[in-house]
């Protein structure tokens, strides 16, 4: 398999193959086939940080601290940076907080803190047009997450500290390359949908808002103009909306107790969710099943408390320590970095740690580029029990040759002993 790490310390970005089984942590664990460091340009460096990462067809697109987006070839053997787009009009704090793609429209959208959107467009390699700026429609600009609707390009979702979800529209449909030479005919700004916020608590207090992350939720039933997203809280909290029920969300469920960093779906049925948090959480929660009595807590005012929450399917585990900033999940496969500067890639179903390698620096953003094993792994096959695994090697199979050698040896001694024995007890020698 192979998986992309974006560096917090040097500014690269690292590239880790490796087959499962393999485990750094471990003095004979299975090493790596290799890690080493990829985009780094010169001039790369911590002030110039990758903070996101996305693919799209042949090329690995990086969104940089300071607003500049790198274009690689990942079918070269270096990554071969073939363009840069710089984002000239935002401030120098201003951090990038998402990095999408319109496949209708084959574009890239990138988002900041302050609210400014750019597009870009591949254009087959052609890179001959600049960004464009647009400003997202609301009072309260600062934003901390952003997506876009899967099936209705130009429709946006964003939210941030005190600045609850809203759903707005930029453009109608596809937009056409020609556009990006006059596109203050053709973005709008149109607001669809503005949340509010949950009913204050039992002690009438207000529930505070920071929206960390947001996604939709796709459904083929689902009528034009009526939108169905969730959110997940700086708060530990996930919150359910449906547009045709009004603006406060339908279900608001504590998932956890600290912030939650990362959030991606897990079906393509979209009813699991695994999101991260702060403090080595990693987990996968169900959206439509409910545990009644999960959440407990106690009240001067109102006694014991007890609430539902979305039911927990499971935890990843592994030795994670500290904040998990990025997850991706791909086929059956969930890789997650963070503060430890370790990748891990775990199976989704089972939650078992598959790779586990230590790459010494902190990391930001991850990307499953390749699933499949390599040919030297062994042959994979279906035990009784029903579970895969893996035709031992050849080097393995020697190793348990000699170990029933030794066993052997071992036991000829202890035949011969007790043969001395005998003879010495019939000789009469105690």
């Amino acid at each position: 398999m192979k998986v992309l790490a974006a560096s917090e310390d040097t500014g690269s970005v690292k590239e880790v193959i490796c087959a499962r089984g393999t485990d750094t942590s471990k003095k004979d664990g299975v090493q790596p086939k290799s890690v080493r460091n990829i985009c780094n340009e010169e001039g790369t460096s911590i002030k110039s940080r990758v903070l996101q990462m996305e693919v799209s067809g042949d090329y690995l697109i990086a969104c940089r601290l300071g607003g500049t987006l790198c274009i690689y070839d990942i079918t070269t053997e270096n990554y071969d940076l073939v363009h840069t787009y710089e984002f000239d009009e935002i401030a120098k704090d201003d951090k990038p907080i998402s990095l999408l793609e319109d496949k209708v429209s084959e574009v890239i959208i990138v988002g900041f803190e302050s609210g400014k959107v750019f597009f870009v467009t591949l254009n087959d390699g052609k890179f001959d047009f600049k960004p464009i700026k647009v400003d997202i429609p609301l009072k309260k600009k600062e934003i901390t997450c952003l997506t876009i609707h899967p099936t209705q390009p130009g429709v946006f979702a964003c939210g941030g500290k005190e600045n609850d979800a809203h759903i707005f529209k930029l453009y109608e449909g596809k937009i056409p390359l020609k556009t990006f030479k006059n596109a203050d005919k053709f973005f709008s700004n149109e607001i669809l949908f503005s949340a509010k916020n949950v009913k204050n608590n039992h002690l009438d207090l207000r529930s505070p808002i920071w929206i960390s992350k947001i996604q939709f939720i796709e459904s083929e039933q689902q009528p034009k103009g009526r939108f169905q997203f969730i959110t997940v809280t700086r708060y530990g909290q996930l919150r359910i909306y449906d547009t045709a029920h009004g603006r406060r969300p339908t279900k608001d469920y504590p998932l956890c107790d600290r912030p939650i960093l990362a959030l991606n779906y897990t079906t393509p049925e979209q009813n699991e969710i695994i999101v991260s948090d702060t403090h080595s959480l990693v987990a996968k929660f169900s959206l439509t099943e409910v545990d009644q009595r999960a959440f407990k807590s106690n009240s001067a005012s109102a006694g014991r408390i007890i609430k539902p929450v979305a039911k927990l399917l499971g935890k990843y585990t592994g030795g994670n320590t500290g904040a998990v900033f990025d997850l991706d999940v791909v086929d059956d496969l969930v890789a997650t970095g963070g503060l430890d500067r370790y990748v891990r890639v775990y199976e989704l179903d089972s939650r078992e740690v598959v790779a586990k390698v230590y790459i010494g620096t902190q990391i930001n953003s991850v990307i499953i580029l390749e699933t499949e094993e390599e040919e030297s792994e062994g042959t994979e096959y279906t035990d009784e029990s029903g579970k895969k695994r893996k035709v031992v090697e050849e080097e393995e199979q020697d190793d348990e040759q000699d170990e029933e050698d030794l066993w052997k040896q071992l036991g000829e001694v202890d035949e011969d002993k007790s043969v001395v024995k005998k003879k010495r007890k019939v000789a009469g020698i105690n």
